[in-house]
């Protein structure tokens, strides 16, 4: 029994294969017919002795693939119930080539068989032939131009007429490549207005432009951009479509766009040599130029407006390159200046050198002020080799220029008034005390100076002599204010002594030896500052008081982090955007307050606390 529904279920299966063989043989047969091109397109081309016409609408000549032409026969006698056939095939300068069927056909109009004269209105896709003719082998209107084949056939496909005509043939969704610009064709009598700031860019930048027409911009119009290579010698490339597009404006006869720039498809053109050679902007080999083509569409693609610009297509390596060579030259510069002005520093750190008080402290305000001076220039410099033209600084960025040079013109009056004070009066004590501390910072710079050798022998043996200079002077300082207080003690002894002759004599003498002692101390001290080396600077100076003990000065932490944190924001925004930011409102108070609090710090200070 099993055997049995087995061969049963074989029995049946086969029969099931067997009929889906027939079926899909069927189907391939039917299909192989579908595809099949009618004889009607494989017939020579021969001239029709009637006296019909063809016209082709879309009037302006060309269509772009897959989009319908409207073919329109008029002839002066009947056409009755004759099938037409429409062929395509592309226009070679050789007349060859073959016919290939149309895709699909519609008849939109025809005219009743009763009628003396007949009209038949056709509507056809432009298919897809397999492959663009070279330039070398095809007729080329910008874009390659088809033959146009239509035919009428009887009921025994008898050829009744054979006409042709020719249209131009778009690239599916190929807006930039319609004809129109570059053989003399222009649609509307407007312009192009390039913005000044904004005229060269590089690759992913925005370039701005003002289209202005004669004639209203529907308002449903199709915008397209287009970007090719300009060239001075050999063929023209075709157009690349562009990157997105914004509006900036729109007015009835006025459209200002902002436009990406894209990677343009063709090989760039070469420089010198070559078939083709590219046109080169200021400054020449290194600002290829490329045509810039705009255009507006309608509803039925039907160009409103077709003109051109050109534009500069600048490299960002190249600007980066010319920013870095800038701002390192200026900083080799003043780098030498800093030699000259402090020519004891040796390797100290040049970028120290430039923010260094001739005290031998790095500034705060200076570094401040150097590091947006550098930033604006390189900005600058970069901004100018993409666009061609000089950066707009924003307000807020004048601001923060204001901010941190009103910083540095404070600091430095209050330093120069703290060096232009006159000294505190000599006290004794106090005296005394700086006099032993010096002596004791002296024999440990001698100690440190003999136990030296090799290269910093010299530079322990310069420090020894400083120390020993700087102690002696407070030494000398300290006998000139034991002096000074002896003097006024022997002047005031005066009014009450007995003998007033011999006082006002002994005063005199104290008053001599207290004049010599403070002689003696100025000439120590004028030594001292002789011996007395510049101090190098470190980097801790931006944050540390210059006060003895040198103390962490939270003011100038806030300053330096807003400072950088706003640097460097600044940086990548000119980077990424290839403008100098809008610098928040709120920001702004911000730097303000971090930079008056600085100030404000720095003169509070007690100028006789400083080291």
């Amino acid at each position: 029994m099993y055997r049995f529904q087995n061969e049963a279920g074989h029995s049946a299966a086969g029969c099931a294969a067997s009929i889906f063989l027939i079926l899909l043989a069927s189907h391939v047969s039917a299909l192989a017919q579908t595809v099949a091109a009618p004889a009607g397109c494989d017939l020579p081309v021969t001239q029709s002795t009637t006296d019909a016409a063809v016209t082709l609408s879309p009037q302006r000549g060309w269509q772009m693939v897959n989009r319908e032409i409207e073919l329109t026969i008029t002839s002066s006698k009947p056409m009755g119930d004759a099938k037409p056939l429409v062929c395509f095939r592309w226009k070679l300068k050789d007349g060859t080539g073959k016919f290939v069927p149309a895709d699909s056909l519609r008849i939109v109009q025809r005219s009743p068989a009763n009628q003396q004269s007949s009209t038949l209105r056709l509507a056809v896709p432009v298919p897809d032939m397999n492959g663009w003719p070279k330039m070398e082998t095809g007729e080329y209107n910008q874009t390659p131009v088809a033959e146009v084949r239509i035919l009428r056939l009887g009921a025994d496909d008898k050829l009744l007429e054979d006409l042709l005509t020719t249209v131009t043939v778009v690239g599916a969704q190929d807006y930039c490549n319609v004809p129109g610009l570059g053989v003399g064709a222009r649609t509307d009598t407007g312009t192009i207005v390039p913005s000044i700031s904004k005229n060269w860019q590089p690759v992913g930048g925005e370039i701005e432009f003002t289209a202005k027409t004669s004639k209203p911009i529907p308002n449903d119009a199709l915008i397209r951009v287009c970007f090719r290579w300009k060239v001075i010698k050999g063929d023209d490339f075709i157009y690349s479509d562009s990157g997105p597009i914004r509006v900036l404006d729109r007015q009835p006869t006025l459209i200002k766009l902002a436009v990406q720039v894209p990677r343009i498809g063709d090989e760039q053109p070469g420089r010198l040599q070559g078939d083709r050679i590219g046109s080169y902007a200021i400054p020449y080999l290194f600002v290829p130029q490329a045509d810039v083509r705009v255009l507006f569409f309608d509803a039925d693609l039907n160009p409103v407006f077709d003109t051109g610009t050109k534009t500069g297509v600048t490299s960002v390596w190249m600007a980066a390159i010319l920013a870095v060579f800038t701002v390192a030259a200026a900083f080799a510069v003043l780098s030498q200046v800093c030699r000259r002005r402090f020519p004891t520093f040796g390797a100290a750190n040049p970028f120290l050198c430039l923010i260094t008080t001739r005290r031998g402290f790095a500034s705060l305000s200076q570094f401040q002020i150097m590091l947006w001076t550098f930033v604006v220039v390189a900005s600058a410099v970069y901004v100018f080799a993409l666009s061609g033209d000089l950066i707009a600084i924003s307000a807020g960025t004048l601001v923060l220029l204001g901010i941190s040079g009103g910083a540095t013109i404070i600091s430095k009056a209050k330093s120069e008034n703290d060096a232009t004070a006159a000294p505190p009066p000599l006290d004794p004590v106090t005296a005394a005390a700086e006099a032993a501390l010096a002596q004791n910072d002296a024999t440990a710079a001698r100690i440190t100076a003999d136990l030296a050798f090799g290269a910093a022998k010299a530079d322990a043996e310069s420090a020894a002599q400083e120390e020993a200079a700087k102690a002696e002077a407070a030494t000398a300082k300290a006998e000139a204010a034991d002096a000074s207080v002896a003097a006024a003690k022997a002047r005031a002894a005066v009014a009450t002594a007995a003998d007033k002759a011999a006082a006002e004599a002994d005063a005199k003498v104290v008053e001599a030896q207290a004049e010599a002692k403070r002689k003696t101390a100025a000439i120590a001290a004028a030594k001292a500052a002789l011996l007395t080396r510049i101090r190098h600077p470190r980097w801790s100076d931006l944050v540390m008081e210059e006060i003895k003990g040198r103390e962490l000065d939270v003011t100038r932490v806030q300053m330096l982090y807003f400072t950088l944190v706003t640097a460097v924001f600044v940086a990548v925004k000119v980077i990424a955007s290839y403008e100098i930011p809008e610098i928040p409102e709120g920001f702004l108070i911000l730097m303000g307050i971090s930079n008056s609090v600085y100030v404000g710090s720095k003169l509070a200070t007690n100028p006789a606390a400083k080291s």
